[in-house]
C-alpha cells in the first residue's frame, strides 16, 4: 500500500525555516519551508501548521507562502500540539531548541528535525537523547553540509584512500558580525557555538572525534561571550587540525583545506578545488600541487543538501533506510569539544 505524505509541523518561522527562500542569490530551496513547497517536497511530505511566539514573524509567513500559522507562547508547556504529526521541525533560536525538543517527544512526534547547535549544551543534548530513547523518537540534526554531494564526495573518497593519507585539516569559519560578543550573547553562546558547530561537525564526521590539544578565546571587554576562538586539535590517527572562527569580518567565509600525502582539497561556501601531485613543472626533481577536476565530483547544480536531509528523513520514515547520518550521540560529542574550548581562558 502507498504511504501517505508525511505530515510536518514547523516550529520557529523565521530566517532558517523560511526567510532565506527570498535571497535571489541562493539556491532553492534553501529553507525548510522551501523544501515542503518544492515540487519535489509536495510529493513527499505535507505541511500541516506553523507555530512562532511572535505575531509578526507568523503572519509574514502565513502572508508569503499562504500557510495555516499560530502564534503561541514562548513557553513550549503551554502550547498544544496538533495530533497526527509525523514530523516537527524545530527552527526557533537555539535557545529554544532543547524545550521544544522534549515537548514534541513527549507528544508522541515519533521523528524530530532540530536545527543546530541540539542544544546549548551536551547536558541539554543528552536530556534530549535520554527522553528520545524512552519514547523511540528518531532525531536529525540540520548540520547540512554532510548531506551536501559534495562534501559527500570528498568524504568518501578520503574514507577510500583515493585522496592518499589524511595529514592536517585547516578549518575557518568567518561572520560579519561588528561585535559578535555581543551580537551572540542573547543566543546562549558565541560564533563558535552557532557558526563554528558546522565546522566542527565536518571535523567529526571525516575523522571521528579528536583530541584537543590547546585553545584560546579572545573575549570583548563589554562582552561575555567569544569573539574569537581559535583551536587546535589532534585525532587518533595523527591528523592535525587547526580551527579559527570569529567575527567582526567584513565578508563570510567558511572553509575546509585539507591536506594529504598526495592532495590537496578545498571546500568551502566558494566552490570546490582539488590539486594532486605531479612532477614540477618549476623545480627539476620536485613534485608540485596541479590542479585538476576528479571525474567523479558531482555536478554543483545536482546538489542540494537540504533536500538531501529531507530525503534522508523520508526514507527512513517510509522504512526503506535504517540508518541516520548524523545521531544525537554524534551531536553531543560536538558539544563536548565546543565545550573544552569554552573551558580554555583568555
Amino acid at each position: 500500500m502507498k504511504r501517505s505524505k508525511i505530515k510536518t509541523l514547523l516550529i520557529g518561522l523565521g530566517r532558517i525555516c523560511s526567510d532565506l527562500e527570498r535571497d535571489p542569490f541562493r539556491k532553492k530551496p534553501c529553507t525548510h519551508m522551501g523544501v515542503l513547497q518544492s515540487d519535489w517536497g509536495r510529493k513527499r511530505f505535507e505541511f500541516v501548521l506553523g507555530l512562532d511566539s511572535q505575531a509578526e514573524k507568523s503572519e509574514g509567513f502565513q502572508s508569503f507562502w499562504n500557510a495555516d500559522t499560530k502564534t503561541v507562547p514562548p513557553d513550549p508547556k503551554k502550547t498544544s500540539l496538533p495530533k497526527g504529526i509525523d514530523l516537527a521541525v524545530i527552527s526557533t533560536p537555539s535557545a529554544f531548541h532543547e524545550d521544544w525538543a522534549l515537548h514534541c517527544i513527549r507528544a508522541e512526534i515519533p521523528n524530530l528535525l532540530i536545527e543546530k547547535p541540539v542544544a546549548l549544551s551536551q547536558a541539554g543534548a543528552k536530556r534530549i537523547q535520554t527522553l528520545a530513547k524512552k519514547y523511540k523518537t528518531k532525531i536529525w540534526i540540520n548540520h547540512e553540509r554532510r548531506y551536501h554531494l559534495s562534501y559527500r564526495f570528498v568524504k568518501d573518497q578520503l574514507t577510500k584512500g583515493n585522496f592518499g593519507k589524511l595529514k592536517s585539516i585547516r578549518a575557518s569559519v568567518f561572520t560579519s558580525a561588528k561585535n559578535p560578543g555581543l551580537a551572540f550573547s542573547k543566543l546562549g553562546g558565541g560564533p563558535l557555538l552557532h557558526d563554528g558547530t558546522h565546522a566542527v561537525d565536518l571535523i567529526h564526521w571525516i575523522l571521528g572525534k579528536p583530541k584537543l590539544v590547546d585553545a584560546k578565546l579572545e573575549i570583548p571587554k563589554n562582552g561575555s561571550i567569544e569573539s574569537r576562538a581559535v583551536a587546535w586539535f589532534e585525532s587518533k590517527t595523527g591528523v592535525e587540525v587547526f580551527l579559527d572562527v570569529s567575527g567582526g569580518r567584513d565578508y563570510f567565509q567558511f572553509e575546509l583545506d585539507l591536506h594529504t600525502d598526495t592532495h590537496r582539497i578545498f571546500c568551502s561556501n566558494d566552490g570546490f578545488a582539488f590539486f594532486k601531485s605531479e612532477p614540477s613543472p618549476l623545480y627539476k626533481g620536485f613534485r608540485s600541487l596541479v590542479s585538476y577536476v576528479p571525474k567523479q565530483f558531482p555536478k554543483p547544480e545536482i546538489s542540494n543538501a537540504f533536500i538531501g536531509i529531507y530525503e534522508e528523513i523520508f526514507q527512513v520514515v517510509s522504512g526503506k533506510k535504517h540508518t541516520l547520518e548524523g545521531t544525537i550521540s554524534d551531536n553531543i560529542e560536538i558539544l563536548n569539544l565546543i565545550e573544552s574550548i569554552y573551558r580554555r581562558k583568555q
